[in-house]
């Protein structure tokens, strides 16, 4: 199993300043991302919030090293990150992906980006909402325990067919919401759900497998893929992983960024 991205490292830092290559502009220094991807428009589309996939591969596509994505990324990736998670409402990510991240609840960004959300009307913080139809989820994972008075419980979204006992233990921890009867959980419907809850733009975080069944029901909007500057080698998954899709999904380049070596591109869905 691979997964998208560690959450070992302080994950509110924000990236100070980096240069823009495309599209070209005459001051390509000194861009500040907590600007340029908070000024973004990132309308509603219908019913659902807009969602944001994000993804670190190596050059030649690997998502992890080692089955885990902490050896592709480096201090201006988990900056970007922190970005990112900024102008989430929610996170999204699958149960997979916790497991093997060790998942926390996410904290306090930098003031900055708290100065922002404020201004918006938003929490201080996004709320993390877990996909897992089987509820396999270990209620002494960090993700559960480490929770502070004033966090809201993670949301897990899951299956009516999931174990009496599994959705008892976790219901002392988190607010389960069923969005599906069988072996996989309707994305539809979870995210009408964090519509319903107020939510406009859900960050995605993998792992490659959510990210396919996200991409295969049209239920993305923007990815923002960071290119490490490493070769990686091995069978690692790509950033997603499932079946083939009906048609190969035509993406637009909007921004490229780079700090450090790496490359943080902007891709908007047609």
């Amino acid at each position: 199993m691979t997964v998208c991205r560690t959450t070992t490292a302080p994950a509110w830092d924000t990236v100070e300043a980096v240069q823009q290559v495309y599209p070209t502009t005459d001051a390509v220094v000194g861009i500040d991302p907590v600007d340029v991807y908070h000024g973004d428009l990132r309308p509603a589309p219908g019913t659902r919030p807009w969602v944001l996939m994000n993804m670190i591969a190596s050059v030649d596509g690997a998502t992890a090293v080692d089955g885990v994505s902490e050896g592709l990324g480096g201090p201006a990736d988990r900056r970007m990150l922190g970005t990112l998670r900024g102008l989430a409402d929610v996170i999204l990510v699958g149960a997979e992906t916790v497991r093997a991240e060790d998942y926390r609840l996410p904290r306090l960004p930098d003031d900055r980006v708290a100065v922002l959300r404020a201004t918006s009307g938003r929490p201080p913080r996004p709320r993390l909402a877990v996909v897992s139809a089987s509820l396999s989820l270990d209620t002494g994972s960090a993700l559960f325990t480490s929770a502070e008075s004033s966090d809201q419980p993670p949301l897990v979204y899951t299956s009516t067919a999931a174990s009496a006992d599994r959705r008892s233990a976790l219901a002392r921890v988190a607010e389960l919401v069923d969005c599906g009867d069988g072996e996989r959980v309707d994305l539809r419907r979870v995210l009408a759900d964090l519509h319903d809850r107020g939510a406009a733009v859900v960050l995605a975080e993998g792992g490659p497998s959510l990210n396919q069944q996200l991409v295969a029901a049209g239920l993305v909007d923007e990815l923002n893929l960071t290119v490490s500057p490493l070769l990686a080698g091995g069978t690692a998954a790509r950033i997603l992983s499932g079946p083939d899709l009906a048609a190969p999904v035509r993406l637009r380049l909007d921004r490229v960024l780079a700090d450090d070596g790496f490359l943080f591109c902007r891709y908007l869905f047609a």
